[in-house]
C-alpha cells in the first residue's frame, strides 16, 4: 500500500518544523549571571558608582537592563529622564524622592524587592543616604537621556 500524498506532505512539514524549532533554540542566547558575578565597572561619569549593563545598551534603541551599586553617601541631585524607567531595589536601602529638594530628609526608604517607576520627565532624586551600599536594577528603553536640574523649571 502506497502512502497517501497527504501523509508525505504532513511528514515533511513536521520534520521541517522540528528542524526549525531546534535551529531557533540553538540560535537563542540565554544569559544567566549569579548575583556575586555581576560584572561591575566604574561608571564613566561617576567612577565611584558601580555600573553593569546586563542587556541592551541605554545609548541605543531598544530595551536595556543595567545594575548600579551605589556606595554609602552617594546621592544624585534632582533630574529627569526622557523615557520611563523601572527600578527594583536588589539590596540595601535606596533613598528615593520626588521633586527638587535633593535632601535625604525628603526621601522614602525603599528596601530589597521594592519597585519604583520613574515616568518620562518626572523630576526626582535618589541614592544611598544610609551607611550601606545600595544595589538597584533599572530597566528602560533606549536611547535615554538624563537631564540634571539646578533649580525648579
Amino acid at each position: 500500500m502506497r502512502p497517501s500524498i497527504y501523509f508525505l506532505v504532513f511528514s515533511s512539514l513536521v520534520a521541517s518544523l522540528a528542524t526549525t524549532t531546534q535551529a531557533d533554540e540553538a540560535a537563542a542566547v540565554f544569559v544567566d549571571v549569579q548575583a556575586e558575578d555581576v560584572p561591575y565597572e566604574p561608571h564613566p561619569e561617576v567612577p565611584e558608582l558601580g555600573y553593569s549593563v546586563l542587556s541592551g545598551d541605554p545609548a541605543e534603541a531598544g530595551v536595556y537592563v543595567v545594575r548600579l551599586k551605589i556606595p554609602p553617601g552617594l546621592t544624585f541631585p534632582p533630574h529627569h529622564h526622557d523615557e520611563d524607567r523601572h527600578i527594583t531595589v536588589i539590596s540595601g536601602v535606596w533613598a528615593f524622592g520626588i521633586g527638587y529638594s535633593g535632601s535625604c530628609d525628603d526621601t522614602v526608604s525603599l528596601t530589597a524587592g521594592a519597585y519604583v517607576m520613574h515616568p518620562k520627565g518626572g523630576v526626582h532624586f535618589d541614592g544611598a543616604c544610609g551607611e550601606e551600599p545600595v544595589e538597584v536594577q533599572i530597566i528602560g528603553r533606549g536611547p535615554v537621556k538624563t537631564t540634571w536640574i539646578d533649580e525648579p523649571e
